[in-house]
């Protein structure tokens, strides 16, 4: 089970990656957070990402949206907005 602190660490990894960044585009989202070796639960969302540019609380929308339709907000929680 996913945490709390991964969704508080997961904001911790967005907040970097939009550092000096207005928009970051799906390819470059995901290997980041491959990198950080995302818990699957939570990597999931990222690998399903549609292709494009987000800026990021368009990201974070996104995200929680998918969190929310496949009926883990109890379970993962959702991404703080920005």
């Amino acid at each position: 089970m996913t945490e709390n602190t991964e969704i508080t660490r997961l904001k911790a990894l967005i907040d970097g990656l939009y550092t000096g960044q207005e928009r970051v585009n799906r390819g470059e989202i995901y290997e980041r957070m491959v990198a950080a070796e995302l818990p699957s639960d939570l990597l999931q969302f990222f690998d399903r990402l549609p292709e494009g540019d987000y800026e990021q609380e368009e990201l974070v929308e996104t995200v929680n949206q998918m969190i929310d339709e496949a009926g883990e907000r109890g379970h993962l929680g959702q991404i703080p907005e920005v």
